[in-house]
């Protein structure tokens, strides 16, 4: 196969991946900008609810799954509106809806007196799911919320998204020493670096331009510990799906796979983001 096919073959998949970006880009921060705290609360449940239902496709096998999933979904949303109507309550929130889980798990537990391990197995799953996706996601509507929200969040939009770009494309170029080859054998330590810089950089120009109130060192230690977690979380990620032989969580986001494949940084990052806030706030 020459050049020229080559570029021919990957167009189409490159087109659907802009088309699917632009759109849903476009629709995420209308609602940011518009809907205030509201609207990122809103960006929260869609944004959770998807991650919990591609989640529980990888969690749930037992015959009771979709009623499970459902229970799922109730106690995420649950959750994320106590959040949105008081704010910072997110520790109590998950500790009573712990409290709701596992009551419900005991009593349909007779469903399953052969596999009862199974079936507290799948406690402990949705209990992670709840911490890693509904927790972690109820960060964003803080971070909307505090002094110059809107500001932050772009911030932790562009610090997200320009490490990713950068980091891909620093890697296609230059990367030559993997990162973890375990997890993730295309990611290389040239390209994680390529994308810190671009998070650096991106961050100071954003501050300079349209942040003033932010210091340069505020604006340099947030792109530094959020484009790190990011990173992180990504790899974390990467662990589960070849844990699990899953190459993407799903496939609502033509040419991007799954939510989670798309917000697996972002989940690690925003309570990073929310602590960088308080601090240089």
């Amino acid at each position: 196969m020459n050049f020229e096919q080559k570029i021919l073959s990957i167009a189409p998949e490159t087109k659907t991946r802009v088309i699917t970006a632009v759109a849903g880009v476009s629709l995420l921060l209308i609602l940011l900008i518009f809907g205030g705290h509201f609207g990122a609360s809103v960006v929260t449940i869609g944004i959770a609810a998807l991650m919990c239902m591609e989640l529980s496709k990888v969690f749930y096998h037992l015959s009771d799954k979709e009623e499970k999933t459902k229970v799922l979904l109730g106690t995420a949303w649950l959750v994320i509106f106590i959040n949105l109507f008081l704010p910072k309550s997110g520790l109590e929130s998950l500790v009573c809806a712990f409290i709701g889980i596992f009551s419900y798990f005991l009593a349909v537990a007779d469903r399953h007196a052969d596999k009862l391990k199974d079936h507290f197995n799948e406690l402990i799953y949705t209990v992670f799911i709840l911490v890693y996706v509904v927790m972690f996601m109820s960060f964003l509507p803080l971070v909307r919320r505090g002094p110059n929200g809107l500001k932050w969040l772009f911030l932790f939009l562009l610090i997200n998204w320009a490490g990713d770009s950068i980091a891909y494309f620093a890697g296609r170029k230059y990367g030559k020493r993997k990162l973890y080859p375990l997890v993730s054998p295309n990611k290389t330590l040239e390209g994680a670096l390529g994308g810190l810089a671009g998070s650096m950089f991106v961050a100071l120009l954003f501050k300079f331009i349209f942040f003033r109130e932010l210091s340069v060192v505020g604006a340099l230690f947030t792109a530094l510990f959020v484009g790190v977690f990011a990173q992180i979380g990504d790899l974390c990620e990467s662990l589960f799906k070849r844990s699990y032989g899953v190459k993407d969580t799903g496939n609502i986001l033509p040419g991007h796979g799954g939510i989670l494949d798309r917000f697996d940084g972002v989940l690690f990052t925003l309570p990073v983001m929310y602590l960088c806030v308080l601090i240089f706030s």
